[in-house]
């Protein structure tokens, strides 16, 4: 079974000109906490209801492009699984990213949506 979604005809209309989609990794795709290993290597939760709602955006032709201050061997695996072609990780200035992504997609301000939990995003 299918959940129904409906949305506001003002929100759907305003999110049609969306091509690219800006995320940020914890608190966003993640729970925001951070888990130890016995080794100490830093562990992440994902939920996996992200991938299909990250696979119908990219259906719609919106490009899901990853920046996070983090870098981590999981967070990439998972990512990978995810079918995120646009990862970057260890950014100290996000919005210079962004702005660099955006000209290289050759997109604008208008035409981005970015998803955030923090200042920084």
């Amino acid at each position: 079974m299918q959940p129904v979604v409906r949305h506001p005809a003002e929100l759907l209309l305003k999110a049609q000109g969306i091509r690219v989609a800006f995320f940020d990794v914890d608190g966003v795709l993640t729970d925001g906490g951070l888990y130890f290993s016995a080794g100490g290597e830093t562990l992440k939760r994902f939920h996996v209801l992200d991938g299909y709602g990250l696979g119908l955006l990219r259906s719609s032709g919106v490009v899901p492009v990853v920046i996070t201050g983090r870098d981590s061997r999981p967070l990439r695996v998972r990512l990978k699984a995810l079918g995120i072609d646009e990862v970057h990780c260890g950014v100290k200035d996000k919005a210079q990213v962004a702005q660099q992504r955006l000209q290289a997609l050759q997109l604008s301000w208008e035409q981005a949506a970015v998803i955030g939990d923090d200042w920084p995003d």
